[in-house]
This record gives structure tokens, sequence and C-alpha cells, in this order.
């Protein structure tokens, strides 16, 4: 029979294990991620590419411009932010690759959200299911929205959009890319480089 001093010892015990495996899966999260991220350091060029095209489009074409904005949100979502995640939970090597690639192909991000939602936490210091745009009333994920029915009003009904809306893509795949992607970056002690790429910091 077990007495109050073993039991005692036991629960210690077992909270220690919990506690250094919790730590042990995290420490791993991170540097999977963190070597993702240093094996594919030029992942958001393209993202940046395609927002500095739709940048020189808005001022002539802002329906042009919110098609391409809102594939660098979309891109920048994917891409830059949950493949890397993806691969960084995933602990078989010949797998990730592949997991991770066809997660991020399937549309619709509703499914990701409280992944992105937990490392945007974790490395970025903010919390994607509440964090507004200064200015705004709505959360940049239900700006997201908006603007994805805007694009595909777009692209399936041939409606235009307006300078507002454009403009409200830009700012929206600015805080994609400007400080979403930056500060996860940045929780990995690593930084953005000018174009998209990335280098230690």
């Amino acid at each position: 029979m077990d007495t109050p001093e073993d039991i005692a010892r036991e629960q210690w015990y077992s909270d220690v294990v919990d506690q250094i495996s919790k730590e042990a899966i995290d420490q791993f999260t991170f540097d999977r991620m963190r070597s993702y991220y240093v094996n594919n350091r030029s992942l958001a060029v393209k993202v940046v590419a395609v927002l500095r095209e739709a940048e020189s489009l808005q001022a002539t074409s802002p329906t042009a411009a919110t098609v391409l904005f809102t594939t660098a949100i979309e891109l920048g979502l994917k891409v830059a932010l949950l493949k890397p995640v993806i691969y960084g939970l995933v602990h078989n090597e010949s797998v990730a690759d592949l997991i991770s690639d066809l997660s991020v192909k399937h549309n619709g991000f509703d499914r990701f959200k409280p992944l992105l939602a937990r490392v945007r936490a974790g490395y970025g210091g903010i919390d994607f299911n509440a964090f507004t745009i200064e200015g705004h009333k709505k959360t940049v994920w239900e700006e997201i929205t908006v603007l994805q029915d805007a694009r595909n009003a777009v692209v399936h009904r041939g409606d235009l959009v307006s300078t507002e809306i454009a403009e409200l893509a830009k700012q929206v795949a600015t805080m994609i890319i400007g400080n979403y992607f930056v500060s996860v970056l940045g929780g990995l002690g690593l930084k953005y480089a000018k174009g998209g790429g990335i280098e230690n910091a």
C-alpha cells in the first residue's frame, strides 16, 4: 500500500515527465520549423513579387490589384506560414514534405485557422483570432473572407472592385507579409530580407 509520501512522489514524477515531454515536443517543433525556413530561404520571394505587382497596378486597375493582393495573402498564409508549421509538426522526415505539400494545396483556410492562430501567438506574439488592423472593426481573418469573396466575384462573375476594397486588400496583404511573417521569423531567430528572403538574425 502506498503511503501519502509515495503518492505525492508519484504525482510529482508524473508532472515532471509531462512537463519535460511538452518542452521536448515544443523544442522539436521549433527546431523543425526553423530548419524549414533556413533550408527554404527564398520561400516568400514569389509572394513578395506578387504583392509588388499588385501595388504597381492599384492606381490603374483596383480590380486586378485586388486579385493579386488576395493571391499574395493566400500564398503568404499557405507558403510562408502554414507549410513550415505543418512541416515542423510531422516527425517523419520522408513524410513531412508530402503532408505539408498536400495540406496547402487544398482551398479553404478555416480548417487551419486554429493552427495558424497558435503559431502566431507562440512565435509572433499576436492573437490571430482577434487581431485587427488599426482603425478597422473586423479581424484580419474576417477581412480575408471579404477579400476572397470580392476576388471570386471578379474571377467568376466579372464584377469590378472599388478602390476601397483594393486598399483593404493591400493593407491585409501587407499585414500578412510585413507583420505576421516577419514576426514569426523573429520568434524563430531569423529575419526578413528585402524581396522576401530569409536571413539569420
